[in-house]
Formats: structure tokens, C-alpha cells, sequence
């Protein structure tokens, strides 16, 4: 098989994974409730008057949180009336309502009917934040961006999240020493508890974690990490570290370290090719000589003598798997990319740096700037296949204009060529940091295909040489 058909082959393998990474299961996992608050907390506290003219809707109003299994949070506001079935607990009222199938409650207070100057808290108000309420696999929870009221007894409300210092705030909330990584590896698909605690009162919520990459760790790895991604991840961990700490240069010297270290294996596929190229002749002849015969005999004798010409030109079997030792070095490349930032890897300090150019590579579907990045992808990606593709001039000696399968081979491959430029540019505006990896290798690939033609036609002329001299 065309090494380049395999190297189309093992991208689309990537892009089908990258798509499988995204795809989500619409169950919901986990509803959480976001508190009635209101502009000035009109609607979590209500004089002992409005008790029976209770506003809880509108502007951050009464709304939950859904999570799905893929960890896709979607926020709901709440339309229907106030609810009948409550319990008043000394003016605070829990409210209890249904949603998705469900009963969950939310908390309003009531201040006394006789006015009292008493700053006890006596309940906490939260909303949340997206990333508040649920995070993949080897995080853990974090506050920030989450919205905190304690309600005093006589009415005053403390917006804890803006009068307390942000390790303050942090302090007040209890994981229960969550461990994203136990002995079966990063827990995945379930939900923990978090209880946040201020002036005596507590409040439990749930967070789901959502499964997606795995970080990159020996305390979770497989035998394809062990054997590739943890010393490529070494490697980067280790340029990224004297770069100070930069994950893009991380990923430049990586790129160049890999791509070298395997270009023996490309070389070898391509002294492959050579040594098929001078062998054609040959076989057209070994070919034509049995167009016509089908018989069983026939054929197992065309077969006898194409061994007898691969056995001329030095072709041997093995030689087709060259290809094929270069697919987990880049797959392994494509997943350390993928998960070597991610919290909870062992090698997550050494490329703190994501930035790079003004653009942060930890960012997904980026606007303008990840366009552009799947875009110069895209160009140095139809760059490398359109020269690859060109035929080295001992190839064009090669006649192929009366063989339709060949003529048909070289269709097929401009159409792939088309399509995996396509499916390349989709797949590298997901993600910054995959599409600069494939920017640099592209690049690489580029210098490295041209020195490759001109050493590979050297070769073939000593090859030919070697065989006219006997």
C-alpha cells in the first residue's frame, strides 16, 4: 500500500477519535439549583409584609443547572408559579419544585415582623457557574466564579464572593478530600459533594465529574502510555521546563526530536518505493506474460516469478510494514498534545505557559484566531501533499499513462488528498495547541520530503547503475 494512503488513513483515524471525543450523552447526570437573588437580593428577602407577594422569577431569578453524562451543563429558567409545598423554618423558607423528573428545593427569607438589629447568618444563597457545577476527570472543584449571599437575621445580605479575599473564599468550601485518582485509575461519571460553610451554616451541593481525556500520569497509564506517550511527554515536559515552563516551544522541540527519531522508518519506506519503482518493468512484464491466463496454474506460476523479481531488486515483505511503526509515533504525539496540560497529569507544571503569539493554546473552537490557525494548517497540509504527490523524475520515466489502474490510483489520491486537507482544518480549529502541533510537523514534513527526494534520487541512480553493471 502508498505510504501516503496510510498516512491519509491514519489522520482520518485521528480526526474519527478527535470526533468520538465530542460526541455526548443526553442523560441528564446531575440538576442543580441556582437561588433566587435579584439585582439588590429584592428577590431572596422579603419583608414579613410582601410574605404573600413573593417575586422570584426575572433577572437572576429561580434557574437550574442540567448536566449530561458528557458533562454539557445547560441553564434553565424556572417558569412556573411559586411553588405551594414549603417549609418555614424560622423565616427561612425551602421551597420544593420539580424538574427533570425530580424534586429539588430553593431557600427565600423572610425577615421578622418586628424589626431586630441581630447579624447572625441564618441561611446562604448560591449560584453557580458552569464550571462550578461539574469538570472532567483529574480536576478538582473550584469556586471561583460562583456567587455566595449569607443572610443575616435582620435582613442584611453579604455578598461573600466580593468582601472576602479570594483564599478567604476558597477556605469556605469543603471537598470532603475529594481525590480525582484512586487505585482504579481517574474516577469518572460520578458526582461528589461539596459543603460550603459560613457563620455557623452549611450548604451541600453536588458536582458531577464529566469523564473527556485523561491526564497524562504512570498512576493511570496504559501499556500504548508507558511505551510512547510518557516518554514523549518526558520529552516536552523536559523542553517546556528549560523554555520556562512554555507548552508551544515544548511542542516545537518535541515535534522535531519525534519527527527525526522516526525518519529512519521513513526512510526505509521510501528505499521501499525505490526499489518498487525499478521493479516495475519486471513485474509489467511478469504481468502481461499472464493477462490472459486465469488458470489456477497459471496464476500460482505469475506468482512463483514475482517472487523471483522481488528477490532481484531486494523487496521484501516486511518491508511493507515500515509505514505502518510510524502510526503509533504519531498517534502517541497527537494524544500528548491533547492531554499533557491537563490538571492532574504529572507533567502539567513543566508547560504551565500556554500562551504563544497572543494566542492561548488551551483554548477550543477559538473565533477568528483558531480560524487562522486551521486555516495556515490547512495551506501547509495541501502544501506537503501536493509535493509529496509530485513524482520524482525517475518516476515520471515510469509509464503509466497505459495503465488504467495506476491512472486510477493517482484519482483516488488526489480526491483523499482534498478530503483530508478538509477534515484537517475541522479537526484543528477544535483546538489551538493540535492545530500549532500540526503547523510545526507540517512544516517539518515539508523540509523533510524535499530532502528526502533529492537523497532518494541519488539512491535511485546508484540503484540503476548497480543493476546495468550487473
Amino acid at each position: 500500500m502508498n505510504k501516503r494512503i496510510i498516512f491519509i488513513v491514519m489522520m482520518l483515524i485521528l480526526t474519527l477519535s478527535l470526533a468520538a471525543c465530542n460526541s455526548s450523552d443526553n442523560n441528564i447526570a446531575l440538576v442543580t439549583v441556582n437561588n433566587p437573588y435579584g439585582e439588590n437580593g429584592e428577590k431572596v428577602v422579603f419583608d414579613y409584609d410582601e410574605q404573600n407577594q413573593i417575586v422570584f422569577k426575572g433577572e437572576k431569578g429561580l434557574s437550574y443547572w442540567t448536566i449530561n453524562e458528557a458533562g454539557i451543563a445547560t441553564l434553565v429558567t424556572y417558569d412556573g408559579d411559586l411553588p405551594t409545598n414549603l417549609v418555614d423554618n424560622d423565616g427561612v423558607r425551602t421551597y420544593y419544585f420539580v424538574a427533570e423528573g425530580e424534586m429539588h428545593s430553593f431557600k427565600i427569607y423572610i425577615k421578622p415582623e418586628v424589626p431586630v438589629e441581630d447579624n447572625t447568618i441564618v441561611m446562604l444563597s448560591i449560584r453557580y457557574n458552569a464550571e462550578n457545577v461539574t469538570h472532567h476527570i483529574g480536576k478538582k472543584f473550584n469556586p471561583i466564579g460562583m456567587e455566595v449571599y449569607a443572610i443575616e437575621k435582620d435582613g442584611d445580605i453579604q455578598a461573600l464572593h466580593e468582601t472576602l479575599s479570594e483564599e478567604v473564599f476558597i477556605a469556605l468550601f469543603d471537598d470532603h478530600d475529594y481525590e480525582p485518582l484512586d487505585d482504579d485509575g481517574f474516577k469518572d461519571k460520578i458526582n461528589y459533594p461539596v459543603t460550603v460553610t459560613y457563620g455557623g451554616v452549611s450548604e451541600e451541593f453536588n458536582i458531577y465529574v464529566a469523564g473527556g481525556e485523561r491526564p497524562v500520569t504512570t498512576k493511570d497509564a496504559n501499556v500504548f502510555d508507558w511505551i510512547f506517550v510518557i516518554p514523549i511527554s518526558y520529552i516536552m515536559a523536559f523542553f517546556g521546563g528549560l523554555m520556562g515552563n512554555s507548552f508551544a516551544l515544548g511542542i516545537l522541540f518535541t515535534t522535531i526530536v519525534v519527527r527525526t527519531i522516526a525518519w529512519p522508518i521513513y526512510a526505509k519506506s521510501n528505499d521501499m518505493s525505490l526499489k518498487m519503482n525499478l521493479a516495475q518493468p519486471d513485474m509489467q512484464r511478469v504481468q502481461m506474460k499472464y493477462a490472459t491466463r486465469k488458470d489456477p496454474q497459471s496464476q500460482q506460476q505469475m506468482q512463483m516469478e514475482m517472487m523471483q523479481v522481488y528477490k532481484k531488486h531486494g523487496i521484501s515483505a516486511l518491508g511493507c510494514l515500515f509505514p505502518f511503526l510510524q502510526m503509533p509515533i504519531f498517534i502517541a504525539m497527537y494524544g500528548v498534545v491533547r492531554r499533557i496540560t491537563i490538571e492532574g497529569g504529572m507533567f502539567t507544571d513543566s508547560v504551565s505557559h500556554t500562551g504563544f503569539l497572543g494566542i492561548n493554546l488551551a483554548n477550543t473552537q477559538d473565533g477568528i484566531i483558531g480560524m487562522i490557525l486551521a486555516g495556515i494548517v490547512g495551506i501547509t497540509m495541501f502544501l506537503l501533499q501536493l509535493i509529496s504527490q509530485k513524482k520524482p523524475s525517475y518516476q515520471k520515466k515510469t509509464m503509466t499513462h497505459n495503465n488504467p489502474q495506476a491512472n486510477q490510483t493517482e484519482k483516488t489520491m488526489k480526491y483523499m488528498m482534498y478530503f483530508m486537507v478538509v477534515m484537517m482544518v475541522f479537526a484543528s480549529y477544535q483546538s489551538n495547541a493540535l492545530a500549532l502541533y500540526w503547523i510545526f510537523g507540517n512544516i517539518y514534513s515539508l523540509g523533510q520530503t524535499l530532502i528526502n527526494r533529492k537523497m532518494a534520487e541519488k539512491k535511485h541512480q546508484k540503484l540503476q547503475d548497480k543493476q546495468l553493471l550487473g
